[in-house]
């Protein structure tokens, strides 16, 4: 006789940032859950840097819901690690490095405005001292106060193994979007489901419930990089960055491969990168390790949060793109609460503002 499919009130497909935190949080509601991730290595989720900035250097501007993310999403994770016994939030602030004059004329000025005074400070050159902070600053800089660092891959490690002890379910699986049916309720693999929530990141382009969503797809580049004598008491940025991971070792990025996909790293792009951090890292830098990945992107800016338009049933959680860390300390819990009560979504990430 044929195992009986199990039956839950949501399943999540895709175990990354979005739908591990989804998950925990429908489960507070009280909910049956499973999540179903195929364990893919080059995620978004999983090659992921972890940055959290409350600021978007270009015009200099605070991050969407800044004021209402930060500083609640450290206590956020720090909730997570007590319940889980991990570690893995850590308030660090960022240095920004200024380029030019004008950068450092664009961030003074916003630093003096209202509502930017709590996230930044200005590092004025003539009261700095030789290699202050570990490297020169011919054109000043800012603390970003607010900032920190996210170890995802700690986190979900850790999440998953929280998953039995909770009671949800986690299946490693490809999901097989082609023989998804539904007769009152949904059916895939052995599994049946009340609601479905697709968290795939890239995944979506494949997904043909909601692949008409204008999702892109940006490739980048993310360093080991070994630099001795570099203090790590900030996150370093510039419009490249470096991350401390300690022991000397840095996360350093970014390149941008617009609608690339490919998960197979190039020893040029390493190369030009090494030499853009020259231009403003004194110390030597080796390289250690080289990895490549696509994450999703909006050209909005802004997630795709919603139900289907035909299947009341099946719901969205994507595009959360480089803020992902911070955002679903945000949106994981409303989104719940839209999932259980139905209570409203901010218009900006509704995917109904595509129908």
């Amino acid at each position: 006789m044929a195992e009986e499919a199990k039956t839950y009130d949501f399943l999540i497909v895709g175990a990354g940032i979005a739908g591990s935190t989804l998950a925990l949080e429908l489960h507070k509601k009280g909910k049956r859950i499973a999540i179903i991730d195929d364990n893919n290595a080059h995620s978004s989720s999983r090659t992921a840097a972890g940055m959290m900035n409350p600021m978007v250097p270009r015009n200099v501007q605070k991050a969407w819901k800044c004021d209402e993310i930060y500083p609640s999403v450290f206590e956020y994770y720090e909730n997570w690690e007590h319940l889980f016994g991990a570690k893995f939030i850590h308030r660090i602030p960022t240095l920004q490095v200024h380029k030019n004059p004008q950068h450092t004329k664009n961030w003074t000025k916003r630093s003096k405005e209202n509502g930017f005074q709590q996230h930044l400070t200005p590092i004025h050159i003539e009261e700095l001292s030789p290699n202050a902070h570990g490297l020169p600053l011919p054109f000043g800089g800012a603390e970003c106060l607010l900032s920190g660092k996210l170890d995802v891959k700690e986190f979900l490690e850790a999440a998953y193994t929280y998953f039995p002890q909770i009671g949800i379910e986690r299946i490693q699986a490809k999901f097989p979007h082609e023989s998804l049916h539904f007769d009152g309720i949904w059916h895939a693999l052995n599994i049946s489901a009340q609601q479905i929530v697709f968290a795939e990141g890239i995944g979506l382009k494949d997904n043909p419930y909601f692949n008409y969503l204008p999702l892109g797809a940006t490739g980048g580049d993310i360093l080991v990089l070994e630099i001795p004598d570099l203090p790590q008491d900030f996150i370093l940025k510039r419009k490249e960055w470096l991350v401390p991971i300690g022991g000397n070792l840095w996360l350093g990025g970014s390149t941008y491969h617009n609608e690339s996909l490919s998960t197979v790293p190039e020893a040029h792009h390493a190369a030009e990168l090494i030499e853009l951090f020259k231009e403003w890292i004194p110390q030597e830098i080796k390289l250690v390790s080289h990895r490549r990945a696509p994450r999703p992107t909006v050209a909005t800016w802004r997630p795709f949060l919603g139900k289907h338009p035909q299947h009341d049933t099946l719901y969205i959680y994507n595009g959360l793109g480089s803020k992902g860390s911070s955002l679903v300390s945000y949106l994981s819990p409303r989104y719940a609460d839209f999932l259980c009560s139905g209570s409203e979504l901010p218009e900006e990430v509704n995917i109904a503002r595509f129908v």
